[in-house]
């Protein structure tokens, strides 16, 4: 296996990491969020989003599936955890903006400075 090939693996980027904790804050035109996380062999042990977003259960939901415990520290693992919250909100009218434009915006941003 060639040096860039090893270098590659999600394992050997995210996986042998060492046990680290991050904190990401924006402020988005519809509130400030704060992504707290502690991440042991790339993937997320525990985590807490603040916010003083007017749509609560958005962030409940936030929480409540980054602590599931299988998201991985990566553009992956982002794209899961907002695939996770929007599905909660599909088909809800009065979540359409958090469908919409809350979920994009959020991915965009964490995707791009994890």
């Amino acid at each position: 296996m060639s040096i860039y090939d090893q270098s590659a693996e999600w394992d050997w980027r995210f996986g042998q990491t060492p046990v680290f904790s991050n904190s990401l804050e924006h402020k988005f035109d519809w509130a400030l969020i704060d992504v707290q996380c502690n991440v042991e062999k790339g993937k997320v042990v525990s985590g807490q989003v603040f916010s003083d977003c007017l749509v609560p259960v958005f962030i409940d939901a936030l929480n409540e599936e980054l602590n599931a415990g299988d998201i991985t520290y990566d553009v992956s693992g982002v794209q899961t955890l907002c695939a996770r919250v929007k599905a909660r909100f599909e088909g809800d009218d009065s979540a359409l903006v958090v469908v919409e434009t809350y979920i994009p915006e959020l991915e965009k941003w964490l995707s791009s400075n994890i």
